[in-house]
C-alpha cells in the first residue's frame, strides 16, 4: 500500500524523519549561517554525518520541504526525470516571507542564501535498525528563473533512496504542517516543533540530553572577537543555557497552542510535553503528573544517549563554491 500521496497545500508536506528527528536542520543564529560544520548525530535509530552549512528552520527547512513535496508529486504523476523539480516562486514567497516582488537578485536574497546552504550540505545516513546507508548532497544545480517566476533544483540519489515509494515505511515519514511551522516565532521553537509532532500520543517524556542534541544546542559564539578565527569564537554551551533555551521553546509552543502543558523533572533530568492534538483537555499541573511515562520503554530498547561530535567551523562564501 502506498503511503505517500500528492500534496497541494503547505499543511501536509512529506518530510522524512531523518530531517525531523536529528539536527540536520537546527536553530541557527545569523552569524553562524556563514560557517561550515562537520557533525555526527547518533541514537538508536539514526546515525547521521552532516558536512556543510548550518541549515536553519525558518527558511532552509520550509524551502526544502516544499521542494521535496513537488518531487513526490512528480514521481506519483510519473513525469519524465522527476528529480528535476520546478516550483513557482510565489509558493516560496507566500510560505517563508521573502520579499520576492521584483526581478533583481536582491529581491530574492533569502532564497539565494538558502539554496547555497542546501547545495553545500551533504549527509551520510545509516538506519541503525535496517543498517541501510544512504548518502549524498541535499540538492544540486538550482536555478532561479525570473522570467517565468520559477525555481528549479535537481535532487540526488540521496532523495531517491530516502523516498523510495516501494520500500519507504509509514514510520519514516511525517506529513508536516509547514504553514503552522512558519507561524512560530523562534528558531528554537521551530526545531522543537518539527521533532515533537513526529511523536505519537504515548511519547511524552524526553531526556535533557536527547533534546539538547536533537535541537542542536552545542556551543555559543563569543562576542567582541571580530578578527579571531571561528573556532576561537566558540565555547561549549553550559547545560543551564541549554535548559533555558528548551524552556523558552516550550513556552513559545504553549503560547501558540501547540502544547497543552509541559513540566521539567529536574531530579530525573527529563521533560514531559503534552501536545494539544492529543491532550486538549488537560488540567495543568495536575493531570500532567498522572500520565504513564514512556521512559521505561526507552530503557528497554537500550536507548543510547544522543551524541554529537563536531569539527572546527570555518568561513564559507557561497560565491567561491
Amino acid at each position: 500500500m502506498e503511503m505517500l500521496y500528492k500534496t497541494t497545500t503547505l499543511k501536509n508536506l512529506p518530510m522524512h524523519n531523518v530531517f525531523n528527528r536529528t539536527c540536520i536542520f537546527e536553530p541557527v543564529v545569523k552569524n553562524n549561517q556563514s560557517l561550515l560544520r562537520k557533525r555526527e548525530y547518533s541514537d538508536t535509530v539514526y546515525k547521521v554525518l552532516i558536512e556543510g552549512c548550518y541549515l536553519n528552520c525558518s527558511v532552509d527547512y520550509p524551502l526544502f520541504a516544499i521542494l521535496i513535496a513537488q518531487y513526490i508529486n512528480n514521481v506519483i504523476d510519473e513525469v519524465d526525470n522527476p528529480i528535476i523539480t520546478t516550483i513557482p516562486l510565489s509558493i516560496i514567497v507566500d510560505s517563508i516571507g521573502v520579499s520576492g516582488t521584483g526581478n533583481r537578485d536582491a529581491d530574492y536574497k533569502k532564497i539565494y542564501g538558502s539554496l547555497a546552504r542546501l547545495e553545500n550540505t551533504k549527509i551520510s545516513y545509516t538506519n541503525q535498525i535496517s543498517k541501510k546507508v544512504v548518502e549524498g548532497a541535499l540538492i544540486i544545480n538550482s536555478d532561479l528563473d525570473f522570467k517565468n517566476k520559477s525555481l528549479t533544483v535537481h535532487f540526488t540519489q540521496l532523495i531517491l533512496d530516502l523516498y523510495n515509494l516501494e520500500s519507504i515505511k509509514e514510520s519514516e515519514v511525517k506529513f508536516m504542517n509547514i504553514q503552522q511551522l512558519t507561524e512560530i516565532d523562534t528558531e528554537g521553537a521551530k526545531a522543537l516543533y518539527k521533532f515533537l509532532v513526529t511523536q505519537s500520543k504515548g511519547y511524552i517524556d524526553f531526556t535533557f540530553k536527547r533534546l539538547s542534541m536533537v535541537l542542536g544546542y552545542h556551543y555559543r559564539m563569543v562576542a567582541g572577537k571580530r578578527k579571531a578565527k571561528p573556532e576561537e569564537k566558540k565555547i561549549p554551551l553550559e547545560d543551564s543555557k541549554k535548559r533555558g533555551y528548551i524552556i523558552e521553546a516550550l513556552n513559545t509552543l504553549k503560547r501558540n497552542g501547540m502544547i497543552a502543558d509541559f513540566h521539567y523533572y529536574a531530579k530525573l533530568g527529563h521533560y514531559r510535553m503534552l501536545q494539544t492534538e492529543y491532550y486538549p483537555d488537560i488540567v495543568q499541573d495536575i493531570d500532567i503528573h498522572k500520565l504513564k511515562s514512556n521512559i521505561k520503554q526507552i530503557k528497554q530498547v537500550k536507548f543510547k544517549e544522543s551524541k554529537s561530535a563536531q569539527d572546527d567551523d570555518f568561513p564559507f562564501d557561497p560565491k567561491k563554491n
